[in-house]
């Protein structure tokens, strides 16, 4: 399905991540940081041309802008563009809070924008968070950038993403964040993206057996999912199944197609797709011209996420998927609908 679009929604890959975590959405890792001067004329252009054809015009700075050399500089740009609530909370990995020496004019120009929370993520206690995102010492800089982010006078909280390599770890996890006095936390398995990472740390996805130890501490300590950690069976993979097949599975907003989402690499290359999952490419900005690639793109419209990730025509039912790529037995836990979805769609995919 393709349709006419109201808005272009562009991520700008304007600096790498220092970490490469296991299960990360964006695929993140290191890439050479795209000039600041780039990053305005990307900005002006982009929104200029949204302007002169009626698209109301979102972006965002990827992959960790936290890390960018310029970052004050390149929040400031951003929020001239969109507004500054897209950073309310300001996401980062904490590792660039914690490494470069200019960390309290980066948070004081993040404040002066409106953001009052800076949200980290944790993926187990000291050496298996590192070996998660693939740095080491990269649990001690996260702590340290929390100690930062509270003395610059902002909120912190962190995602804590368990897997059934730190679902044992976890109760002391929670014990050390506490004492870091954390202002917010989120705690469950990460959702799955059909992704190379994603295929790869599927197997190291919690189970009920993992998580109910941990049912009743979490909702003590984070105000999100209280429902969910109530009643973990109700999200293994094999109840998903069976509410695939009654009927019961939830019901999705229809897709209308309002924005047409693209990426813009540091190349200045732009494709339909998000950070890290490129699909068609439209040609490059500087050299084939912006009113010449965003043309394209818009000629081809939206579409739903899932037909820009799945080579699926049509895309199989979800009680068809659970029939076909559920397996009735798993006790893996996904927290959404839309991660077990993805995941039986991955491997019709995968089998075809």
């Amino acid at each position: 399905m393709v349709v006419a679009v109201d808005q272009v929604w562009l991520q700008v890959e304007v600096v790498g991540c220092p970490t490469v975590c296991r299960h990360c959405w964006a695929q993140g890792r290191p890439y050479p940081v795209m000039p600041v001067d780039d990053v305005a004329w990307v900005l002006e252009r982009a929104h200029g041309f949204c302007d002169e054809h009626g698209l109301g015009f979102g972006a965002y700075p990827m992959h960790e802008v936290a890390a960018h050399p310029q970052a004050a500089e390149v929040l400031g740009l951003f929020a001239d563009h969109v507004g500054a609530a897209e950073f309310e909370p300001l996401a980062t990995t904490g590792v660039p809070l914690a490494t470069r020496e200019d960390w309290r004019e980066l948070l004081a120009a993040a404040a002066r924008l409106g953001t009052t929370t800076v949200w980290v993520a944790f993926h187990g206690l000291g050496v298996e968070h590192d070996r998660q995102v693939n740095r080491s010492g990269a649990y001690a800089e996260t702590c340290l950038a929390v100690q930062r982010i509270h003395e610059a006078g902002l909120r912190a909280g962190a995602n804590v993403f368990v897997t059934k390599a730190n679902a044992q770890q976890v109760g002391r996890l929670l014990d050390a964040l506490q004492r870091l006095q954390l202002d917010g936390l989120w705690v469950g398995p990460a959702s799955y993206y059909p992704t190379p990472r994603g295929r790869r740390n599927e197997p190291l996805r919690p189970e009920l057996s993992d998580l109910r130890p941990l049912a009743a501490r979490v909702p003590q300590v984070s105000l999100f999912d209280h429902d969910i950690w109530a009643n973990l069976e109700v999200y293994t993979e094999a109840a998903w199944v069976s509410r695939a097949l009654a009927g019961d599975w939830p019901e999705q907003p229809p897709y209308h197609g309002r924005a047409l989402e693209l990426v813009c690499r540091p190349t200045l290359d732009v494709h339909h797709g998000t950070a890290g999952w490129y699909r068609q490419r439209h040609g490059n900005l500087r050299r084939d011209g912006v009113l010449p690639v965003l043309g394209r793109a818009l000629a081809v419209g939206g579409r739903p996420a899932e037909a820009l990730w799945f080579n699926l025509d049509p895309l199989p039912s979800v009680a068809e998927l659970a029939i076909q790529h559920g397996d009735p037995q798993s006790q893996a836990l996904h927290f959404t609908a839309t991660s077990v979805r993805s995941l039986w769609l991955d491997r019709a995919q995968q089998a075809r």
